[in-house]
């Protein structure tokens, strides 16, 4: 009879079966062998990790983070554990800058400490903004033209004055910003991040159309990416910008008249673009009980997951924070805990392994 404790299973096999298992699961298992701790590092190995891990939902009150998993039209809120002190934690909001989270200052600070931050690892690097005027912190990416990459804070301070701030050295450098960019209405609820650039939606205001504007912080310029889908009318629309399989985008738009959803997503990885993007009508929801999606306070972030679409945002009195799983014509409502929240954040994330530490050098 064959002892099957001590049977061992082909490398590829068993790399292919670690990663598929969830984040939470990998931490406890790096302590097996030197073997397993060096594959979790492997960048290939996160890469691919990634690409099969099941989005959810990263969820701020005042006090406490949660991660929210879904599954079988059920909620698993569970509470994280902040490796960065949390003072003034209620005014901050949550984020992500690539496959990691970055918990946003509060607007026009002129001096505050945050984290860039992985929860599943328990690991965090601190960001200390130190500048002596009130800017507002628009977003992070990172210079990729080196051998670590470079994180860097886009400031501005309104209307006319965009600054860069470097997290290693805390320098701070006004930079040139062509006049066509104060032209564009710029949607700052609705910006990613995806290999350390900066995208969002805008609106040209001499030509009414929306686009995705982008901020490169290698060559630290702007310019437009790429129009939007189904350019007809789109002021009567609500937009969301979302990242879509790690390296595309994904486009929700609401109609304000009947809550239609339409999904739109890129064809190409954005990496690869190098002529025109490609949109495609992923899906169209029709639900009856769609929520409306405008003018939220809380703000709205979703992910598309097996042909179902999440989101995350408020009720439509915009009272209690609530999760909508949405498939063809069926909406399902779940209410975050119970009673009225004063205050709350949200984003949606990707539990991977990648390291806080080695990707983020001050």
């Amino acid at each position: 009879m064959v002892d099957l404790l001590h049977v061992s299973l082909p490398w590829e096999l068993e790399e292919d079966i670690l990663s598929r298992l969830p984040p939470r699961s990998l931490v406890r298992f790096r302590a097996v062998s030197k073997r397993w701790n060096s594959l979790f590092k492997d960048k290939s190995f996160i890469n691919k990790q990634l690409s099969l891990s099941r989005p959810q939902f990263i969820f701020l009150t005042k006090s406490k983070i949660y991660s929210i998993d879904i599954i079988d039209q059920r909620i698993n809120l569970r509470e994280l554990h902040a490796s960065f002190r949390d003072s003034n934690l209620q005014y901050r909001r949550i984020t992500t800058c690539d496959e990691l989270l970055f918990c946003k200052y509060p607007p026009f600070c002129s001096k505050m400490e945050t984290a860039l931050w992985n929860p599943w690892l328990r690991q965090a690097n601190l960001i200390k903004l130190s500048v002596g005027k009130e800017f507002s912190v628009f977003g992070l990416g990172y210079d990729n033209s080196g051998p670590q990459k470079a994180h860097k804070l886009l400031l501005y301070y309104p209307p006319l004055e965009v600054v860069i701030y470097e997290c290693a050295s805390q320098a701070l450098r006004y930079i040139d910003t062509p006049y066509e960019v104060y032209l564009a209405q710029i949607d700052r609820r609705s910006h990613v991040s995806l290999y350390g650039v900066l995208y969002w939606i805008a609106c040209n205001l001499q030509t009414c159309e929306y686009f995705i504007q982008c901020f490169d912080f290698t060559s630290e310029v702007f310019k437009p990416f790429c129009l939007l889908p189904s350019q007809d009318k789109s002021f009567l629309y609500e937009l969301r910008l979302a990242v879509w399989k790690g390296d595309r985008f994904s486009l929700l738009k609401q109609c304000f008249s009947s809550r239609k959803i339409e999904i739109w997503v890129t064809k190409n990885k954005i990496d690869d673009v190098e002529e025109e993007v490609v949109w495609i009508n992923l899906m169209t929801l029709t639900a009856s009980n769609l929520p409306e999606l405008f003018h939220k306070r809380y703000g709205v972030s979703y992910f598309i997951y097996d042909k179902t679409l999440f989101m995350c945002c408020s009720d439509d009195e915009d009272k209690h924070p609530c999760i909508y799983i949405v498939k063809g014509d069926v909406c399902n409502k779940i209410q975050i805990g119970y009673g009225q929240v004063s205050w709350f954040s949200h984003c949606a994330y990707v539990p991977n392994m990648t390291s806080a530490t080695s990707e983020f050098q001050i």
